[in-house]
């Protein structure tokens, strides 16, 4: 009988372990990366698959060829903020309070923008969508007093957020929504994960959701706006 479970393949294994070097500061300040020979003898890899994780890791912002030096670190605000795997190594390896604390900050800019623009173009559809996901996560709070586990909920509200960028109608929101996706899960478990957090929060998703309803966009931009800086003060108290 097959084993259920599959190893990573050499690429795989060798992109995730070269990934978490650079992000935790493996290789110092300047950042030079041992040549190929070396680097394939630290890792197990052959110089094939080597070179393409290098070719990854550079259409990530992590690396580039330098003149007369060879494979360097590139500086951190090159790198690729949005790729799920670069967020996946910073998540391991960098501060989660910071990084959530500046991810916060950039949905504070983007999704009352979104908001305001699901209330103005969203389809009659999306906004009995909305409101439904909304009362699931009322539904889903009161679980969560009676003792239930958080993460139906955190479910809910991650699938409230994602289905406001659809609505907006706008291919740009839509495609940032799906970028931030990644880290808006982690966020939502993290700044949740107090006691009375979800049903602090619920008469603000339910603004959002009523103005969108009605067609109001700035009382859903202001609803919205108001909810992230909510999120902002739970993160301070985790």
């Amino acid at each position: 009988m097959a084993d259920s479970t599959r190893r990573p393949s050499v690429f795989a294994y060798t992109l995730d372990k070269l990934g978490r070097q650079i992000v935790s500061g493996h290789f110092g300040v300047e950042g030079v990366i041992p040549r190929e020979a070396e680097l394939c003898d630290q890792l197990g890899a052959s110089r094939g698959v080597l070179r393409e994780v290098l070719r990854v890791l550079g259409d990530k912002g992590l690396v580039s060829a330098q003149p007369k030096v060879g494979m360097r670190v590139q500086p951190e605000i090159n790198w690729n903020l949005m790729d799920t795997d670069v967020l996946d190594w910073l998540w391991a390896h960098r501060s989660r309070t910071d990084y959530l604390r500046e991810f916060l900050e950039f949905r504070l800019i983007v999704e009352p923008a979104a908001a305001h623009a699901a209330a103005l173009n969203a389809t009659e559809e999306e906004r009995r969508e909305i409101s439904s996901l909304c009362g699931r996560l009322q539904d889903e709070s009161e679980r969560i007093m009676d003792g239930a586990s958080d993460e139906r909920a955190q479910k809910v509200d991650f699938q409230f957020h994602m289905a406001i960028f659809r609505a907006s109608r706008n291919r740009m929101l839509i495609n940032v929504g799906n970028m931030i996706g990644h880290i808006m899960r982690q966020q939502i478990a993290v700044t949740t994960s107090a006691p009375g957090a979800f049903r602090e929060g619920l008469p603000l998703h339910r603004a959002i959701a009523e103005a969108i309803a009605r067609g109001d966009g700035e009382a859903a931009a202001q609803a919205a706006e108001e909810n992230v800086r909510l999120t902002q003060v739970h993160l301070q108290k985790t």
